[in-house]
């Protein structure tokens, strides 16, 4: 069992990789696309996920435009 330590470094790996992506705008980032990561058979599926035009926080009408408690969007809250 000590095997499943593993298992978050992986995961680690591929977010870093998705920043690295965004940042440097090169290759495909997972924008709109779940990545699933199975351990049992150590490989990955992707399944499309469609935007919801209703959704509160990013929809074509948002209501949410802040964090709750960052009513000044500096992202502190504080």
């Amino acid at each position: 069992m000590g095997v499943l330590g593993v298992v978050p470094g992986q995961i680690g790996l591929v977010q870093a990789m998705e920043v690295i992506k965004l940042i440097l705008k090169i290759g495909k980032p997972l924008i709109g696309r779940f990545l699933i990561y199975s351990a049992l058979t150590t490989g990955f599926d992707v399944m499309t996920v469609a935007r919801n035009p209703d959704c509160p926080l990013c929809g074509e009408r948002p209501i949410i435009k802040a964090l709750k408690g960052d009513e000044n969007g500096d992202g502190c809250g504080v």
